[in-house]
């Protein structure tokens, strides 16, 4: 309640004249000096940052919008660890009006609007906050700025805006940052292209990606989960099984396991080998069962393991119910892709294996196959220094 009235007074500040803001705020009250005095005594870690956003209404004359907009960003951390999801957007956007030529600021709030999948509001911090770090000459922010406004035009499922951002924050952190940054940019670019059906063009990322990613870096193995993927849907499916037999060795994480076990499984049923996707199938439910994080897509890949072995009847009854979880989710991209493969089980459309695999392409496979057999999770603190700990 004291951080929402302050977010209120912080935003009157904000938007009055200077010759106004003296006489803007009343002296406090008894009773808001005992609330003041309780948000003190509840969280006495926060008691700095209270101090600044307390002082704009004590001296509105002599705010220094810098202290007040690091308050606002420390308090909207809190916030979101305290899962206060809606205080930390408002404390978020109120630091980044005040403290208004912060392209850090800007951009916090561009990820915690994203996030809420409040759009709109997002695109519009974005822009901001990448202009501001171009003016101010802030590369670390216009990274930033690049990769957050770029993963939501991939939320968004528009590639052009998507591949336009994600690369220019691509290029800029693999000139002046850590390049395990940008090739977790060339992975998040390559994901969306392989789900919007540009195959080629995946490939091209995915190989930029494992080149820039260093040996232990935490996504490896997911990123060869996702070329999995491609595999597929470029009807690989042996090379794919392949992969996904080693993915599996090291992933243990409950919610990605159970995709990996249904992706494996769709391979397999590609590939004919119509047993292993059984068991495969049957291990796939029982742990997306007891993980459901990510249910939308465990339910799409199981489904499209039947069409795979012409199961007409259950892949239908399948994707009927992979679209009932999607919906309820909100999903909207797992959505889209169930209801094509339910117009491809309604069409019977087969996808048989494509004969031979170009050496590229084998090639390829294996460099990741080896990648992930000498995988290991990093020892000591992830991630380096220079930032990449922040989300995008």
């Amino acid at each position: 309640m004291v951080l929402w009235q302050q977010v209120r007074h912080l935003r009157d500040w904000a938007a009055a004249d200077e010759v106004v803001r003296g006489k803007l705020f009343c002296p406090a009250t008894p009773d808001v000096v005992a609330k003041r005095r309780d948000a003190y005594s509840s969280a006495p870690e926060l008691s700095p940052h209270l101090d600044v956003i307390f002082g704009v209404q004590r001296d509105p004359l002599t705010v220094d919008v810098s202290r007040v907009g690091a308050a606002c960003e420390s308090l909207a951390s809190w916030a979101l660890t305290g899962e206060h999801e809606q205080t930390a957007i408002e404390l978020a956007e109120t630091g980044a009006l005040i403290d208004d030529t912060n392209p850090k600021l800007a951009n916090l709030a561009g990820r915690l609007t994203r996030n809420a999948h409040a759009y709109d509001r997002s695109e519009i911090w974005f822009q901001r906050g990448i202009s501001l770090a171009l003016e101010r000459r802030n590369v670390v922010e216009r990274v930033w700025g690049h990769l957050g406004y770029g993963r939501l035009f991939q939320e968004l499922g528009r590639v052009p805006g998507a591949r336009k951002h994600l690369n220019a924050g691509s290029r800029l952190a693999y000139k002046h940052g850590p390049p395990s940054l940008a090739a977790s940019a060339q992975h998040d670019l390559c994901a969306l292209l392989i789900v919007r059906g540009h195959l080629a063009e995946a490939a091209v990322r995915a190989r930029r990606a494992l080149l820039w990613y260093p040996k232990n870096h935490p996504r490896l193995p997911l990123f060869a989960a996702d070329v999995g993927l491609l595999l597929i849907l470029a009807r690989h499916y042996r090379a794919a099984s392949w992969l996904l037999k080693r993915v599996l060795k090291v992933v243990d994480q409950g919610g990605a396991r159970a995709a990996v076990v249904a992706l494996a499984a769709r391979a397999s049923a590609g590939a004919g080998d119509v047993e292993e996707a059984v068991v495969l199938r049957r291990r796939a439910e029982k742990l997306v069962s007891n993980h459901p994080v990510m249910e939308p897509a465990v339910r799409w890949h199981l489904a499209d393991s039947r069409r795979l072995l012409g199961d007409w009847d259950s892949a239908a009854r399948d994707a009927e119910s992979a679209l009932t979880v999607a919906l309820t989710r909100n999903d909207k991209e797992a959505v889209r892709l169930i209801r094509q493969l339910t117009r491809m089980v309604e069409q019977r459309t087969v996808s048989p294996p494509k004969q031979g695999v170009s050496g590229e392409v084998r090639d390829f496979v294996q460099q990741i196959g080896h990648r992930i057999s000498i995988w290991s999770p990093r020892v000591g603190p992830w991630p380096p220094p220079w930032g990449e700990a922040r989300a995008a």
